[in-house]
C-alpha cells in the first residue's frame, strides 16, 4: 500500500490527554489543591556571536514531535509538556554558524518551568569592495559613471566611492562604465581580491579632455518581446550600424561630432510598430552624452498546433486525451484512430505535447510526449502512433457452500477479491450456490470471514485462490462440518495510528489459534471483533506488507493473547512520518529571469506534482517516503538561459529526513 504524497504540508502535533478518575462512590473525592501540576513550560533560547548572524532564526523541536521556531538570540517556550525527561534539538543553522553546546539536550521538567540554552557562533561569509574614481583634466564628465562588480552595476560620481557589500571571497572583476568619449581610464576592468570580513579598496584614475561627445541610444519594448535584436543607424551611416537588444537595449555611439545627427531605428518584425518618432533628431554636446530612446510596442506572434492519432490492432470505443504543456486545462479528447484536434494562438514556440487516457492493453509506439515548435502564423503537427492487443476475454465462476453436522449457522459472509485489487462481499447460506458470468480472467481469492468457531473446512483452505479462464466455468466449494458448541469468548483487535500521512486504506491482520487461520481488514484506527471463538490461546499479527512505508508498528507485532469466556482486546499502536525535499536553484550571469521557474516532482507510480520557484529561490514540501524524478521545466527557462547541471534529477525521500535537489541556471546576455 502506498502513503499519500503531502507537497508544502508542515507535520500535525500530537496531542496527548490525561484523564483521572475514580469509579467508587464510596472512596473519598481527591482535592484538587493536593494533586501537583502534571505539566509544566520549557524554554529554549539561542544566544548567538559573531558576525553575519542567520537572520532566519532557528527551530527547535521537543520529543521530535513539536517544533517552533527559535529567533536569532531570541528564546520560544514549549507549554503544557508534561513532568519528565525530554529531548530538546536546535535545527535551522546556518552553514556559517555552528553549536559550542552539545545537541539535542536532555531536559528533565520537575516543576513548572525548565530551560534549554544553545550556544551559537558565526562567522562572516562576505567581504565589501570601495570603489573610488578621481578624475582629472577637462570637460569633466558632466553625469558621472557606471560601476560594475560580477555583474551588480552601481551609479558613481566622478570624484566619488561607493561601496559594494555582500562579496564572497575571492577574485572578483570590477569595471567602470559610463566614461564619456572624451575621457580615458587604465586598467580598466580589473580583477580585485576579497577577504571575508574585510574592505577592499581599488581607485579608477580618468583623465578627460574635450574633442567630441557621445550619443547613447535605448530601447523599450512592450506587449511580445522578440527574440532578435534591432539596428541603430546614425546620419544614415551603415558602416557604423550598431545591435541593440529589444528591450532595455542600450548602445552607445562614441567620439561624434558635437552637433546636429539623425537617429533612426529598423530590424523590428511585422508584428511590432515603433511608437516613438523614428528617425529622431538630437543635438551631441561636446565632451557630454546625448541620449535618444526608441520605444516600440509588438502583438504576441502565435502559430497552430494540430494533433493526429493512428491506432493500430483492437481500436478502443473510448477517446483519447492530448495535453499540451501539462496544461490540463486546456487538454482535447482525441478519437482513437484517425483523430485530429487543433490547438489555436498557442505562442510561436517550443510546447510539450502528450497522450494519455489510452485502455492497459494499448501501447504508444511513437514518442510520448513529443516536443514541437509553433511557428508564427504556421501550424506544426504532432502524430501519435498507438497499437492495441485484443481485449482480454471473461469467464464464469460458481462459488458453493456445503454444510454438515451440529449447530449450523444461518449463512456465511464470504469475501471475493478480483484480479484487479478490487474487493465484494457476498452473504451465502449454510448451504448454498451462486454463479458469477462474464467475469475477468485471472485470479480470484475467496475467504470465509465469519466461520464459527465450533465449524471447520473438511477439505480446502480458507481464504483460496481460484482461476478463472476466458470461456471456462471454475467451480470451487467451501465444505464445512460443525460440531456442538463449546465454551466460546470473544476477541477485539484494534489499532491506534498516529503521526502524519495516515495510510487511509488500512491494514489487514491474522488471527490464528484454536485449528484455524483468519485473516481480515482493519481501518486505520478501527476494530474487528471475533465472536463466539473457542476461548484458548492465540497469535495476532497486523501484516508487515500492508503498513505504509512512511508507518511503522511500535506496539509488539505479533501478539500472544490469552481469550477467556469473558473475552479480551489487543491494541497494536502504529507512527506514522514523511520526509521533506527542498528544491533550489543557482542561477549566474546577466539579464537573469525574472519569472523564475516551474518544477515537476515525479514519484515511482507516475503521479506528478507541480511547484514554481523564483531566481535564486527555493521551494519546500513534504512527501511520502520514496524515489522522486525532479525536473526544472525546459519550457520555463529563458532563451538566454542554460541548465549545467543534470536535468531531471532523482531524490530519495527518507521518514524524517530532507532531499535537497539544485539546479544550476547560467544565462547570457543578448548578443548582437
Amino acid at each position: 500500500m502506498r502513503a499519500r504524497r503531502t507537497l508544502l504540508q508542515y507535520v500535525v502535533p500530537i496531542v496527548v490527554g490525561w484523564a483521572l478518575g475514580c469509579d467508587n462512590p464510596a472512596s473519598p473525592k481527591p482535592s484538587a489543591g493536593l494533586l501537583p501540576p502534571l505539566t509544566g513550560d520549557i524554554t529554549v533560547s539561542a544566544p548567538t556571536t559573531g558576525s553575519s548572524l542567520d537572520p532566519n532564526g532557528y527551530t527547535a523541536t521537543l520529543d521530535l514531535l513539536q517544533s517552533q521556531s527559535v529567533p536569532t538570540n531570541g528564546s520560544t517556550t514549549f507549554s503544557g509538556v508534561l513532568l519528565g525527561v525530554h529531548a530538546v534539538q536546535l535545527s535551522g543553522v546556518a552553514s556559517n554558524c555552528s553549536l559550542n553546546s552539545s545537541n539535542p539536550q536532555t531536559v528533565t521538567l520537575t516543576g513548572s518551568s525548565a530551560t534549554a540554552s544553545f550556544s551559537v557562533n558565526c562567522t562572516a561569509t562576505t567581504g565589501s569592495l570601495t570603489v573610488t574614481t578621481s578624475t582629472t583634466g577637462s570637460n569633466l564628465d558632466p553625469d558621472g559613471y557606471t560601476v560594475t562588480v560580477d555583474g551588480n552595476q552601481k551609479a558613481i560620481g566622478i570624484n566619488n566611492s561607493v561601496t559594494f557589500s555582500g562579496l564572497s571571497p575571492g577574485n572578483h572583476s570590477v569595471q567602470l562604465n559610463g566614461l564619456a568619449q572624451n575621457c580615458t581610464v587604465s586598467s580598466n576592468p580589473r580583477t580585485v581580491s576579497i577577504t571575508a570580513g574585510s574592505t577592499t579598496k581599488t581607485t579608477f584614475s580618468v583623465g578627460c579632455t574635450a574633442p567630441t561627445g557621445t550619443l547613447k541610444v535605448t530601447t523599450s519594448t512592450s506587449g511580445s518581446v522578440p527574440t532578435s535584436n534591432y539596428t541603430v543607424t546614425v546620419d544614415g551611416n551603415a558602416a557604423s550600424a550598431q545591435q541593440i537588444a529589444p528591450n532595455n537595449g542600450s548602445v552607445t555611439f562614441s567620439n561624434l561630432s558635437a552637433t546636429g545627427h539623425s537617429v533612426a531605428l529598423s530590424g523590428f518584425p511585422a508584428n511590432c510598430t515603433v511608437t516613438s518618432a523614428n528617425p529622431q533628431s538630437v543635438n551631441v554636446p561636446a565632451g557630454g552624452t546625448a541620449t535618444v530612446p526608441f520605444t516600440v510596442s509588438c502583438t504576441a506572434p502565435t502559430g497552430t498546433l494540430k494533433v493526429t492519432t493512428s491506432t493500430s490492432g483492437s481500436v478502443p470505443t473510448s477517446n483519447y486525451t492530448v495535453t499540451v504543456d501539462w496544461n490540463a486545462a486546456s487538454a482535447q479528447q482525441i478519437a482513437p484512430n484517425n483523430g485530429s484536434v487543433t490547438f489555436s494562438n498557442l505562442s510561436a514556440t517550443g510546447h510539450s505535447v502528450a497522450l494519455s487516457g489510452f485502455p492497459a492493453n494499448c501501447t504508444v509506439t511513437s514518442a510520448n510526449p513529443q516536443s514541437v515548435n509553433v511557428p508564427a502564423g504556421g501550424t506544426a503537427t504532432v502524430a501519435f502512433t498507438v497499437s492495441c492487443t485484443a481485449t482480454a476475454t471473461t469467464g464464469t465462476l460458481t462459488i458453493a457452500t456445503s454444510t454438515t453436522g451440529q449447530n449450523l449457522p444461518a449463512s456465511y459472509t464470504l469475501r471475493a477479491t478480483t484480479p484487479s485489487g478490487t474487493s465484494e462481499t457476498l452473504t451465502f447460506g449454510a448451504t448454498d450456490s451462486q454463479t458469477f458470468s462474464g467475469i475477468a480472467t485471472g485470479n480470484y481469492t475467496l475467504q470465509i470471514l465469519d466461520l464459527p468457531a465450533n465449524c471447520s473446512l473438511v477439505s480446502g483452505t480458507n481464504p483460496r485462490t481460484v482461476t478463472v479462464t476466458a470461456g471456462t466455468t471454475t467451480s470451487t466449494t467451501f465444505s464445512v462440518s460443525c460440531t456442538a458448541t463449546t465454551t466460546t469468548g470473544t476477541l477485539t483487535v484494534t489499532t491506534t495510528t498516529t503521526g502524519s500521512n495516515l495510510d487511509l486504506d488500512g491494514y489487514t491482520f491474522t488471527v490464528t489459534g484454536g485449528g484455524q487461520t483468519a485473516t481480515r481488514a482493519i481501518a486505520t484506527n478501527g476494530t474487528s471483533t471475533f465472536n463466539g471463538i473457542p476461548t484458548g490461546s492465540y497469535q495476532v499479527q497486523l501484516t508487515p506488507s500492508s503498513v505504509a512505508a512512511n508507518c511503522t508498528v511500535t506496539s509488539a507485532n505479533p501478539q500472544t493473547v490469552n481469550v477467556p469466556a469473558s473475552g479480551t482486546t489487543v491494541t497494536f499502536t502504529v507512527s506514522c512520518t514523511t520526509g521533506t525535499i527542498t528544491i533550489k536553484n543557482l542561477t549566474t550571469g546577466s539579464n537573469l529571469d525574472p519569472d523564475g521557474y516551474a518544477v515537476i516532482v515525479t514519484a515511482s507510480d507516475g503521479t506528478q506534482e507541480p511547484a514554481t520557484m523564483a531566481t535564486n529561490g527555493s521551494v519546500t514540501g513534504e512527501l511520502s517516503t520514496g524515489s522522486y524524478q525532479v525536473m526544472l521545466t525546459p519550457s520555463s527557462v529563458a532563451a538566454n538561459c542554460t541548465v549545467t547541471s543534470p536535468n531531471p534529477q532523482t531524490a530519495n525521500v527518507t521518514a524524517g529526513g530532507t532531499a535537497t535537489i539544485t539546479f544550476n541556471v547560467s544565462c547570457s546576455a543578448s548578443t548582437p
